[in-house]
């Protein structure tokens, strides 16, 4: 029957004594046809409704604080009638009551009772708080605010006020002079210790913060109440059946008095530990991984727990993965191996915000170069399928970590990599609210969405090298700003690896007849190669600001040699370095033909140049170094070779042409008719605004095609070019004209000051054209343009019939014009 049953009270008769003279209660009997359900206690200690009774022994009720020890079910009166309230649950209650009076004012009753629980009755009343800890915190901040509004800041400071409370009620109880004092503190302090992480857990990632709260963890560990109380708690179950499990067996070996707290997992606590038998100076050579509460009532969380050491063992021993010895649902038992996380390493590297790119890159190197190793080795253990991943047929079938991120990840100090904490993180699987906080955002998209890929852990590698490179993770999936404009190579590799679609990715890696990783370090080192190659990762900051600011980003000489190294080779670095080549040479050339020492000073025999007026030499020289320092650092690492259409071609022959843009006006108004100075700038000018309205047309209809064709990567539409670059040609054109009316007005006669003219023209040159727009918005337009010209690329691969396009990918192809899909060309081949 459903309801609370109904209790009539019978005349009072006298109970046996139990514990002070206190005045008879009387009898609940049961009424006929009524079931007595369980409940909770609205009120644990109080009076009247919803008090507290205990069944005596003679069938009397009493007060539960009159009783000196709990001897029968627990009964709570609610609107005139008993509900039985479990037993176990009264412990849970008690605890929490200690906790939320700091330890201050309990009642000598409440405390006796406890004190003379068993310990095992005392361990399952922490554990039953301890599972349904996220609701009494939920009670704990409500009943502490006034306005019940539940509030991500209200509920995170009623968060640290609970564990402030917990750990001054531990502290004040482990005072206290009676039996079993010193457990009941450290079931407290551990209770303390799993909210506190649990609480990261919730919050955004704060390093300062996380420091304070590994500070106050490891203060905890130090109390040997709180070790004896985790040792009772995870003490894994006794095997039915008889016998002695391995878990049972290594538990039985560990000394809770060599725990110390470690750091703080994604979903657990990791302690140091050793065993009874070990030497004192080796009593930290384990590591234990306590799954923190409640996760580890979750299903599927205790199930890969507790075959984490069966899967991950020494009976499947991979080079690269620590491996488990012993495991529970709720703890991993591994060897301690020797090195920094990851994770610390990022943080000391940006400590202070301000890195080299050079440092940067470097350790962005190392560590790609040794995860990538690490990953082949695990992709290579498996004989059979791993059951937590699907694997396309263009992988073969392969082990992947499916929860790589830098807190998983532990660097020897002789460079080899390991990885822990293997298998899918259930947290993160859109089972829990908290999949968008901490490490989340390493995991891929389809492992958040409870699925699988060949190429997850490839998406984790991108987020890893992006957040070296930049400082910051990517939330947003895309890679910064920063690092387009440090090196496009760079990110174009790593827009490659963090595409969404795990079809999508690697699509400009180059082909490989070994796994994944074979194509991924390809990829990567090739990147690399590129960006080490450029003076941005130089370490003299000195030599760095001068390449920014030099009308050539290289030297000549260094140019040449890296051009002929690369030539046989071919492909884009050869092409592009055979330009930048040209380009340096024509710089150089105007440079020596408008140069106060000129050539003619230098050699005796060399031809008499003709004399030039001082406009036409000046203003030759600005142009030149405008498009010198244009070509370099805008259009030098760009080209839209690969891409078919007359608009791809067309933009891809302007930037060429922009290497030598502004020999015409040295050719012309310094060798030949000094009186066209004005009429060649201007032509300059226009050439070079039809050039910035060719490539704007064409990134603008790439970018469109991405995003209709669904790449994760591309940026929003606000947020494609530097501010101001979609005026670039209009403004540029604008600037020709003008100089073509004082190139009319000097010709006919009627504009003298043609001084003033020339002063004003060098100002815009150097002012805005070399120095606002080249030297410091060229990075980011550069970066800009890369990206569009990735998404045209990406397409282009995605068309390929061995890589699986998507959906919906090949008629979207149609935007970049003339481009015809693989299905087209097939198609086209077969008609007759």
């Amino acid at each position: 029957m459903s309801g609370p049953a109904s209790y009539a009270a019978p005349a009072a008769r006298r109970s046996p004594a139990v514990g002070p003279e206190r005045p008879n209660y009387p009898v609940i009997r049961r009424n006929r046809g009524h079931a007595i359900h369980p409940g909770r206690e609205a009120q644990p200690n109080g009076t009247g409704d919803g008090e507290s009774l205990v069944v005596l022994r003679s069938g009397f009720l009493k007060p539960a604080s009159l009783c000196c020890a709990v001897s029968g079910p627990w009964i709570s009166l609610r609107d005139g009638r008993a509900v039985v309230v479990d037993r176990q649950g009264s412990v849970e209650r008690q605890i929490l009551a200690c906790i939320e009076r700091r330890g201050q004012d309990i009642p000598g009753s409440l405390l006796l009772r406890l004190a003379r629980l068993p310990r095992h009755q005392m361990t399952r009343g922490a554990v039953g708080l301890l599972n349904n800890i996220l609701d009494h915190l939920f009670e704990y901040g409500v009943s502490g605010r006034s306005d019940t509004s539940d509030t991500d800041d209200a509920q995170s400071e009623s968060t640290r006020d609970f564990v402030k409370a917990a750990d001054l009620a531990a502290s004040r109880i482990s005072t206290m002079e009676f039996d079993g004092a010193p457990f009941l503190a450290g079931i407290i302090s551990f209770i303390a210790l799993n909210v506190e992480l649990l609480r990261r857990r919730f919050e955004p990632p704060d390093l300062t913060a996380q420091q304070e709260s590994d500070e106050f963890c490891r203060k905890l560990l130090k109390r040997p109440e709180i070790r004896d109380a985790i040792y009772a708690i995870y003490a894994p179950p006794r095997r039915a059946g008889g016998g002695e499990s391995a878990a049972e067996s290594e538990w039985a070996r560990l000394d809770p008095a060599t725990f110390r707290y470690y750091k703080a997992g994604t979903t657990s606590a990791i302690l140091a530990a050793g065993y009874r038998d070990s030497d004192q100076r080796a009593s930290d050579q384990w590591v234990l991984k306590c799954v923190l509460f409640p996760w580890n009532k979750m299903s599927a969380v205790a199930k890969a727990t507790e075959s984490y050491a069966a899967t991950y063992g020494s009976a499947r021993r991979v080079p690269s993965v620590v491996q488990p010895v012993a495991s529970t649902s709720r703890w991993v038992l591994m060897p301690r191996q020797d090195g920094d996380t990851l994770r610390e390493r990022i943080n000391k590297l940006w400590e202070h915000r301000d890195v080299p790119p050079g440092q940067a890159v470097a350790e962005a190197k190392r560590v790609a170069g040794a995860l990538v190793v690490a990953l082949r080795l695990l992709a290579d253990s498996a004989e059979e399928p791993d059951d937590q991943a699907a694997r396309p047929p263009e992988h073969g079938r392969f082990r992947q970590h499916l929860d790589l991120s830098p807190s998983n990840v532990i660097l020897a100090p002789d460079g080899p990599a390991k990885l822990i904490d293997l298998g899918r993180n259930h947290l993160y699987s859109r089972q829990v609210g908290i999949a968008e906080h901490d490490d989340s955002v390493y995991v891929a998209p389809e492992v958040k969405n409870r699925g699988a890929a060949g190429t997850s852990d490839v998406y984790s590698l991108g987020v890893i090298l992006t957040e070296i490179l930049s400082g910051s993770p990517p939330r947003d999936g895309r890679v910064p700003d920063s690092i387009y404009e440090m090196s496009p190579a760079l990110g174009r590799a790593l827009d490659d690896l963090l595409e969404e679609d795990p079809h999508r990715r690697l699509l400009l890696a180059p082909r490989s007849d070994g796994t994944v990783y074979d194509r991924v370090s390809l990829l990567l080192e090739a990147a690399f190669a590129q960006v080490e190659a450029e003076p941005v990762v130089d370490p003299s900051r000195a030599w760095r600001t001068y390449a920014r600011f030099a009308a050539s980003s290289r030297e000549l000489p260094s140019q040449f040699r890296k051009w002929r190294e690369v030539r046989k080779r071919g492909g884009d670095e050869a092409y592009l370095l055979f330009f930048s080549l040209v380009a340096t040479l024509a710089w150089w050339g105007v440079f020596a033909r408008v140069a106060v020492p000129q050539v003619p000073d230098f050699i005796k025999d060399f031809p008499k140049l003709p004399a030039m007026p001082e406009a036409a030499k000046l203003i030759a020289f600005a142009q030149a170094m405008v498009a010198a320092k244009y070509y370099q650092t805008i259009l030098a690492r760009l080209t839209t070779r690969h891409l078919d259409g007359w608009l791809a071609r067309a933009a891809e022959v302007s930037m060429r042409l922009m290497t030598v843009v502004a020999l015409p006006t040295t050719v012309i108004a310094v060798s030949w008719q000094p009186r066209l100075w004005a009429w060649s700038c201007a032509a300059g000018a226009v050439l070079v605004a039809c050039n910035n309205l060719l490539i704007l047309l064409t990134a603008r209809k790439l970018f469109a095609a991405g995003r209709a064709a669904g790449f994760s990567t591309v940026p929003p539409p606000d947020h494609q070019f530097p501010r101001g670059f979609e005026q670039w040609w209009w403004t540029m054109l604008l600037y020709g004209l003008v100089i073509g009316v004082i190139a009319a007005g000097l010709q006919g006669g009627w504009m003298k000051d043609e001084s003033a003219y020339v002063f004003g023209l060098l100002l815009i040159n150097i002012g805005i054209h070399y120095i606002a727009k080249c030297a410091m918005a060229g990075p980011s337009v550069r970066g800009g343009l890369a990206r569009s010209i990735l998404a045209g690329e990406r397409l282009a691969a995605s068309g390929a019939p061995d890589l699986r396009p998507s959906q919906g990918v090949p008629s979207v192809l149609r935007l970049i014009p003339g481009r015809r899909t693989a299905v087209e060309q097939k198609q086209a081949g077969a008609a007759p």
